[in-house]
């Protein structure tokens, strides 16, 4: 237990981590210009945030899982926004409406998230594999169902999602990203629901005894996640116009990096959504900042492998000192 005349309070680690990522954000942004000139032009504000969003949506759902603790982890949200992008393209292909189209992919997104979280919380297998496993059916499904070849056709209105921009800031980031986050942040920080989260991350025989159903409070945040993949999913459909069966292939490994670096402990009880936000900004700045200055893919997910274990080495150190007061 934290001793009663420590000078930490219980929000300090989270602080300090969204200092040393405000910190780390500037570095990105400094060095990304000195890399490539074209890096700091205004267009590459509007740019960097077009792609925030979808990533975006993927990390936050990912941190909400993770900090439930379990540990639970979701690797399958890069094929749910693959499947639900064919399963949307598909209903407009048979000549329904758009957005009733989108409606129900949201659904299947739900349901994808509530498979994963019944087979981790109430089966009870391993969050890696269970999700592991559900990331090769849902790619899977997803390119054997189209055989590799995407949707189009999608009506121009479409595109004022993935596309427009209000006041020169993509309609995305301002409508759909920014009120998830806040949203989501109003929940862990001020409802009882997020104080749920956190005593289940923290100690789940605890929360057990004190009459919460943790493996009920799990499971709905893999069904959150789920839904925030799908919102995910449709976004990249108006951005692209297009629903591709391979949209999300990669994005896993990112919304976990996107968890971790932003103050999310991997055994859960500790995050939050700002640092989770700062983050989305750094992988994202390091992305488009290597993308300007020509430097391979390969290169690029070196930097954020390097980043991620910094970043996890600094949030042991950071827990570790709040525990012990020093």
């Amino acid at each position: 237990m934290i001793a009663r005349n420590s000078r930490f309070s219980a929000s300090d680690p989270l602080r300090a981590r969204l200092l040393v990522l405000i910190g780390l954000w500037i570095v990105s942004i400094v060095a990304m210009s000195l890399l490539s000139p074209y890096f700091l032009q205004a267009s590459t504000v509007p740019y960097l945030l077009q792609y925030v969003p979808v990533l975006g949506l993927l990390g936050l759902g990912q941190t909400l899982v993770v900090l439930a603790g379990g540990p639970g982890i979701d690797l399958s949200v890069g094929a749910i926004v693959s499947l639900v992008s064919v399963i949307v393209g598909a209903l407009l292909a048979v000549g329904l409406n758009i957005w009733l189209a989108c409606a129900a992919g949201l659904v299947a997104g739900a349901l994808f998230g509530l498979v994963n979280g019944i087979l981790v919380n109430y089966l009870r297998i391993p969050s890696l594999m269970a999700t592991l496993a559900t990331m090769f059916a849902y790619g899977g499904l997803a390119l054997a169902t189209t055989e590799g070849r995407p949707f189009s056709n999608f009506p121009a209105g479409f595109a004022w999602l993935g596309l427009g921009q209000t006041f020169g800031i993509p309609n995305a980031f301002l409508f759909v990203l920014l009120p998830v986050a806040v949203i989501l942040h109003v929940m862990l920080t001020r409802t009882v629901i997020g104080r749920h989260i956190i005593a289940c991350g923290n100690d789940d025989r605890a929360a057990h005894l004190s009459g919460l159903d943790v493996a009920r409070i799990r499971t709905g945040l893999y069904v959150l996640s789920g839904v925030l993949s799908a919102i995910g999913a449709i976004i990249a459909m108006s951005w692209f116009m297009a629903a591709r069966p391979d949209a999300g292939k990669g994005m896993e490994l990112l919304a976990v990096t996107i968890a971790v670096l932003g103050g999310t402990h991997i055994f859960g009880g500790t995050g939050g959504v700002p640092g989770a936000i700062v983050a989305i900004l750094i992988v994202t700045t390091l992305q488009i900042g290597l993308q300007l200055a020509n430097i391979s893919a390969a290169w690029q997910l070196g930097v954020i492998g390097v980043l991620l274990i910094g970043s996890v080495s600094s949030l042991g150190g950071l827990k570790l000192r709040w525990r012990t007061g020093s």
